[in-house]
């Protein structure tokens, strides 16, 4: 049986949990692959990643003693989601029988996953209304914050990709993106795309630079309207992108940013509530870190 990384009230955090938060910090703090970032980064992620699977064992425990738990319905909607952005079902559940992880063990997952995010949501509650001058004091300090996201709308084409196949799959990208520059792209998107999207021509319809992988973001947003950009490589597979029109804000009034301030001010106290309650949480549990 394979030892734990950390123990948390005798329950156990294992190595493909933390493998696979190592891999999401990757992406929110380099953009990248864990295998992309730099081996003396390492640490520091798996320290990060495990302090992440701690807090998240501590409140899914303390939801628990609540009773509370995350419902079928739930778990079922969630796990829908996560297949939406994955490409075909069959093809996701495959990449996970090869990391090791069997469709109980990632509904267990799910379960605790949403299970965690309801419980926080509503210790959250606790958080009280910004005053005016705060509101005021925020608004005058910060403009930049205060527009509202840029949009791009994007259709794309995603290949697949499986161990050993990256030469190949990348040629066949760039010869589909040859054809695309001057071609009909949701054609080919109906012809070669992987994704779900495939039969709408690949479009994607308006996104935030915030709601997407970071990776997929960042090109898309550095793309000229119609020019379809080289392919990019994302946790699922690679993607060939065109962004067909552009939606950019103006700086709001007061009165227009109001909402947007109280959601910064209210975040902010939310992040350091979280921090503090999962500290007081820590406290009273016995946490035991492998040493090897």
């Amino acid at each position: 049986m394979e030892r734990p990384i950390a123990t948390v009230n005798g329950a156990p955090v294992d190595s493909k949990a933390l493998n696979a938060a190592m891999q999401s910090l990757a992406q929110e703090e380099f953009h990248a692959t864990l295998a992309e970032v730099p081996e003396a980064s390492h640490d520091e992620l798996r320290a990060m990643a495990l302090e992440r699977l701690i807090a998240r064992e501590l409140i899914f425990q303390a939801a628990l003693a609540e009773g509370c738990l995350a419902s079928e319905d739930q778990v079922a909607a969630e796990t829908a989601r996560i297949l939406r952005m994955m490409g075909t079902p069959a093809d996701f559940w495959q990449r996970l029988a090869a990391r090791g992880m069997d469709e109980l063990t990632f509904q267990r997952m799910v379960r605790k996953d949403v299970t965690v995010d309801q419980y926080t949501q509503r210790k959250l509650e606790e958080v009280a209304e910004p005053s005016d001058e705060e509101i005021s004091v925020f608004f005058r300090r910060y403009p930049e914050k205060l527009r509202s996201p840029d949009r791009v709308r994007v259709s794309h084409i995603l290949f697949e990709q499986s161990d050993g196949e990256s030469a190949a799959v990348l040629n066949l990208a760039l010869k589909v993106r040859a054809l695309a520059i001057d071609g009909d792209f949701a054609a080919l998107a109906r012809q070669y795309s992987a994704c779900q999207s495939a039969p709408g021509g690949g479009d994607l319809g308006y996104i935030r630079r915030e709601d997407v992988d970071p990776t997929f973001g960042d090109a898309a947003f550095s793309l000229v309207q119609d020019e379809v950009g080289e392919p990019v490589r994302t946790p699922f597979g690679l993607h060939l992108l065109k962004v067909t029109a552009r939606d950019i804000s103006a700086p709001p009034t007061l009165d227009e940013a109001r909402p947007r301030i109280i959601q910064f001010l209210k975040r902010a106290a939310g992040a350091e509530l979280l921090k503090l309650w999962v500290a007081s949480l820590r406290q009273t549990a016995k946490v035991v870190i492998a040493t090897d």
